[in-house]
């Protein structure tokens, strides 16, 4: 073989391979979404930080010699409960892009909030409930169906016993692929 086919064999090895099979450069909606999310609830934390009910409770680490060793050793108080409620924003079927918006959600939130105890809202935990966290993903664009569309998701939290949000994010973001068909249909079809 001659050098300048070796070198033409070789070149054609080196050539990049196409990033999906339809030769987009953009990752999946569901890696957006969940940078989105991530952002969000950064967001999100920032102006929890700035309220009373979640101001961080300073604790001396300094102990006097008469205090006894039952009170040393108490437990802590109850965490702030928080639950993240999978209706927000839905008024009809479920889809595939809203179930994996609250699963991020749940499961982002449990990671970042990791001073509260954060569970999914259900009637075994509303007594416990101190907050409700919801996300709400509503397509910009007229066009739901167009293969790069503008989304909006709005992160909110609600005081549960007063229904008074406390904070809230909109964040704007452009997606390809985002999956807004129900995942199920009626019962006729």
């Amino acid at each position: 073989m001659s050098g300048f086919a070796l070198v033409l064999v070789l070149a054609g090895c080196a050539a990049p391979a196409p990033a999906s099979a339809d030769g987009s450069l953009e990752p999946p909606y569901e890696l957006v979404v969940n940078s989105v999310v991530d952002s969000a609830l950064d967001d999100l934390i920032s102006q929890m930080r700035r309220l009373p009910a979640f101001a961080p409770t300073l604790r001396s680490d300094v102990r006097q010699e008469g205090v006894a060793v039952e009170q040393r050793d108490a437990a802590a108080p109850p965490r702030i409960v928080i639950a993240v409620d999978r209706s927000v924003g839905k008024t009809g079927q479920p889809t595939a892009a809203h179930e994996l918006l609250d699963t991020l959600l749940l499961q982002t939130a449990r990671q970042k909030f990791s001073q509260f105890e954060v569970v999914e809202a259900s009637p075994a935990v509303l007594r416990r409930v101190q907050y409700i966290l919801g996300g709400n993903l509503t397509p910009v664009d007229t066009v739901v169906t167009a293969p790069r569309g503008a989304f909006r998701l709005d992160v909110l939290l609600q005081d549960f016993k007063t229904s008074q949000i406390v904070a809230q994010v909109s964040v704007r973001f452009t997606a390809q692929g985002v999956d807004l068909k129900p995942l199920w249909c009626c019962l006729t079809h």
